[in-house]
């Protein structure tokens, strides 16, 4: 997607960060890039955003794989 400076594309964008959990500041600094054209700094900036949430989805797993380790054991307990 190329992110052009329409008022509707920038509102667009805006949005997407907040709704990627970038904070205010984060939110800015991307913003500021895509004004001044630093393609790159954005990239890293969103990159590592990514990483920040990959590594919450992996901690949610794991607890997700001990409820069900534990769920498993009542149930077999029953039985």
């Amino acid at each position: 997607m190329e992110i052009k400076e329409t008022a509707a594309a920038y509102l667009y964008l805006e949005n997407a960060l907040a709704d990627c959990g970038l904070e205010e500041d984060g939110q800015k600094q991307c913003l500021s890039c895509v004004k001044e054209g630093r393609r790159p700094e954005l990239l890293r900036l969103l990159n590592r955003q990514r990483r920040l949430l990959m590594q919450e989805l992996h901690a949610a797993q794991r607890k997700v794989d001990v409820l069900d380790h534990v769920i498993r054991s009542v149930e077999e307990q029953k039985n």
